[in-house]
């Protein structure tokens, strides 16, 4: 599969730092943007993944830095296998979220740092939707912008756009890191589209302006700057990637 990717992590207008982070096959991005072609199957894996540090929390930063870093480790260690994908990569984030309590407990942190992750992994002819927390995963199809993830709050639950967002899973943040995982095989079609973002942008950009952006042939850029017509006061991490052949 050859994917047509641009990425974007900026800090937004009203922060003074940025706890997002993005993963393009592991090259590390904040505060940056990269345009690029891959081809999945290249070396037998590949990924997408945003990581959200929680606001409010210490060391947000730290957090979405750390656990990007560690599963590009896991998965170029070949530590999770291509026949148990499912119950390795939960486990491996199991790991990565009890360390980062760890690491906050040792520095004694009230409020333990710790981050969201959302993405897509191929690997191994594969293709894997992860997500922990409220950052999320589109598909956009024929004009149709699709969710793919489901937020893990308690407005996500109840589904009432005026409740107050309450986040109760993510990596680390005092939680156990459950990773929701589900093989998207067959979900994704040649022209599709994959957006994968920090809530920095679904936040200030309802999913039917995005939905008409990329209709129009918008891209990362564009919606960075609707972004900030919306205001702009979270850190935001866009990826939009084409599916090609």
């Amino acid at each position: 599969m050859e994917l047509d990717i641009q990425a974007i992590c900026n800090k937004g207008l009203v922060r003074s730092n940025n706890e997002d982070a993005i993963s393009v096959g592991g090259f590390f991005l904040r505060d940056e943007s990269a345009s690029l072609k891959v081809d999945t199957s290249q070396d037998g894996y590949f990924f997408l993944l945003v990581c959200d540090g929680m606001g409010g929390h210490d060391n947000g930063e730290e957090a979405s830095e750390y656990a990007l870093g560690a599963l590009k480790e896991k998965l170029a260690s070949r530590e999770v296998s291509p026949d148990s994908f499912e119950d390795d990569f939960r486990r491996v984030a199991y790991g990565v979220s009890s360390e980062l309590n760890g690491l906050a407990a040792s520095r004694g942190q009230v409020r333990p740092m710790g981050c969201t992750l959302t993405g897509v992994v191929w690997y191994y002819g594969k293709t894997w939707l992860l997500n922990a927390g409220d950052s999320r995963t589109y598909r956009f199809r024929n004009g149709i912008l699709r969710q793919l993830t489901t937020d893990d709050t308690d407005r996500g639950i109840t589904g009432d756009p005026d409740a107050s967002k309450l986040l109760h899973n993510c990596l680390g943040g005092g939680c156990r890191g459950h990773l929701a995982i589900e093989d998207i095989d067959d979900k994704l079609l040649e022209g599709d589209i994959l957006l994968i973002c920090s809530d920095g942008l679904c936040d200030m950009v309802p999913d039917e302006d995005i939905e008409e952006a990329l209709s129009g042939g918008l891209g990362a850029d564009d919606l960075l700057r609707m972004a900030y017509d919306g205001g702009g006061t979270d850190n935001i991490s866009i990826i939009v990637a084409t599916i090609g052949k």
